[in-house]
C-alpha cells in the first residue's frame, strides 16, 4: 500500500513539474500583435507588448506618435518595405517616434517611413538615454526649430542599418541626424539632400566613444555655415568605404572637424563638394587629428564664388594634424584655378596618385555625372569632354514639349510664325 502511494506521489510530483515547465516555455514564446487587426494604433499594441513581443504593422499611413516606454519589443512594418508603412507627423507636433526611457538593442524599429515631423528637437526620431536600432527605414521630410532635424540622440549607443535620412531641415545642427553623448555605428546608410546652419547632414559633438559609419552613401547635403554634410566636435570618428559627393557649404563641403574632431577615413570617395570659402571637401581646424587612408578627391571646389577669398580645393587645415596615405587628387580647383591645399600642409605617406585619364563631365538633361566617355554615351549622355567637371558645366533639361518653339511654355500661332520664318534649308 505504502510503495502504491509512493508511485502516486511521484506520478504527481512528476504532473506539477512538467506543467511548470510548460508554463515557463509559453512565457517565454514572444507574440505577434498585429495593428490594426489586434490593436487599433501602434501606440496601444506598444501599451500591451511585453519583452520579446513584436508589434506588426500592416500597409498604411498612420498619423500618430509612438513611444518604447523603455520596452525591449520590435515594431515592424509587415512587409519590411518602408515605403508601406508610413508613421506621418503632419497633424501634431513633437516627435514622430520616440525612446527616451532607456531602451536597449532589443528595442528595434524596422520597415518604416517616418515623414513630416515637427519639434525642436528630433522631429522625426528622439533618443535620450537610450540604445535602440533602426533597420530598414526610411526618415524624410522632418523639420525642428532646434538640432536633429531627422533624428536627435543624446546619451546612448545609436545603431543604423540600412537607413535612408533626406529631406530634413535643422535650424540649428544637424539637418538629417544630431549626435551628442552617444556612439554607435551606420552600415549601409544613405544621408541625402538634408540641410542645416552647421553639419547639413550629421553633427557629432561631445561623444563618448567611437561612431562607425560604413558603406554609406552621403550626398546634395547642405549647411548655411560649416560642414556641408558632417561636423564633427570632439568626436572620433571611423569611416570606411563611404562616398561624398555635391555637398555644399561656407567651410568644409563634406567634412569639418573641429576642437578634437577627429577622424580616421579609409577607401572613400570625394567628389563635386564645394565651399564657398574654404576646404572644399573637408576643413580641419583645433587640435583636430584627421587620417585620409586610400581616399580618392575629385572635382572638389574651393572660393566656389570666385571673390578670392578661400583656398583649398582638397583641404584647409588649421592647428592641427592630416594624414593622406596614398592618395588619388585629381582636378580640384580654387575657383577656376589649381590649389588643393591651404593653411597648414598635410602629411603625405606614399604617393599621390593621379586621375585616370577620360572621365569627364556627362549631362543627362539637367543631371550631371562624372564618368568615362563611352559610359556616357551608351547610356544617351551629353559628353562634354576629358577632364571637364560638372561644378563648371551646365547640364539643360530637354525641352519636354518640342511644339513649343519658342519655349514660352504654350503652343500657340507664335509657334508656327517662328517656324515659317526660318522655313528652307538648315545652315
Amino acid at each position: 500500500m505504502v510503495g502504491k502511494r509512493r508511485r502516486l506521489w511521484m506520478k504527481y510530483l512528476y504532473a506539477c513539474c512538467l506543467m511548470c515547465l510548460l508554463g515557463i516555455v509559453n512565457s517565454s514564446i514572444a507574440n505577434t500583435l498585429v495593428v490594426p487587426t489586434d490593436y487599433t494604433t501602434i501606440q496601444l499594441a506598444i501599451d500591451a507588448a511585453v519583452a520579446g513581443d513584436i508589434v506588426s504593422v500592416e500597409p498604411g499611413t498612420y498619423h500618430e506618435s509612438i513611444d518604447f516606454l523603455g520596452k525591449e519589443i520590435t515594431v515592424s512594418g509587415s512587409t519590411g518595405l518602408p515605403e508601406d508603412t508610413v508613421l506621418d507627423g503632419s497633424s501634431f507636433s513633437g516627435a514622430v517616434v520616440s525612446f527616451t526611457s532607456g531602451e536597449t538593442i532589443n528595442s528595434i524599429l524596422s520597415g518604416f517611413t517616418v515623414r513630416n515631423g515637427s519639434a525642436f528637437q528630433g522631429a522625426g526620431v528622439l533618443i535620450k538615454n537610450a540604445s535602440p536600432i533602426l533597420i530598414d527605414c526610411l526618415i524624410k521630410d522632418n523639420q525642428t526649430s532646434g538640432s536633429g532635424g531627422g533624428l536627435f540622440a543624446e546619451s546612448g549607443v545609436v545603431t543604423l542599418e540600412n537607413v535612408t535620412v533626406s529631406n530634413n531641415n535643422s535650424t540649428a545642427a544637424g539637418g538629417g541626424a544630431y549626435f551628442k553623448f552617444c556612439e554607435g555605428s551606420f552600415t549601409d546608410c544613405i544621408f541625402r539632400n538634408n540641410s542645416a546652419t552647421n553639419g547639413g547632414a550629421i553633427y557629432f559633438k561631445d561623444s563618448t566613444g567611437d561612431f562607425l559609419m560604413s558603406n554609406s552613401q552621403l550626398m546634395i547635403n547642405t549647411a548655411n555655415s560649416d560642414g556641408g554634410c558632417i561636423f564633427n566636435k570632439a568626436t572620433n570618428l571611423i569611416i570606411q568605404d563611404c562616398s561624398f559627393s555635391r555637398n555644399m557649404a561656407n567651410k568644409g563641403g563634406a567634412l569639418f572637424s573641429y576642437a578634437g574632431g577627429n577622424a580616421t577615413i579609409s577607401n572613400s570617395l570625394f567628389s563635386n563638394n564645394g565651399a564657398s570659402m574654404t576646404g572644399g571637401a573637408a576643413e580641419v581646424r583645433s587640435a583636430s587629428v584627421v587620417s585620409f587612408v586610400q581616399c580618392t578627391f575629385d572635382a572638389n571646389i574651393a572660393d566656389i564664388d570666385c571673390d578670392g577669398v578661400g583656398g583649398g580645393a582638397v583641404l584647409e587645415v588649421a592647428g592641427s594634424t592630416v594624414t593622406l596615405n596614398n592618395p588619388t587628387i585629381c582636378a580640384n580647383l580654387v575657383c577656376d584655378v589649381a590649389g588643393d591645399f591651404s593653411g597648414i600642409q598635410p602629411v603625405i605617406i606614399g604617393e599621390i596618385l593621379e586621375c585616370v585619364i577620360g572621365i569627364g563631365a556627362c549631362c543627362g538633361g539637367d543631371a550631371c555625372w562624372e564618368m568615362e566617355e563611352s559610359d556616357c554615351l551608351n547610356g544617351g549622355g551629353l559628353w562634354s569632354g576629358d577632364t571637364t567637371l560638372c561644378a563648371t558645366v551646365t547640364c539643360e533639361a530637354a525641352n519636354s514639349c518640342p511644339a513649343d518653339v519658342n519655349g514660352d511654355g504654350e503652343v500657340e500661332v507664335m509657334d508656327i510664325i517662328e517656324l515659317i520664318t526660318a522655313w528652307g534649308a538648315c545652315p
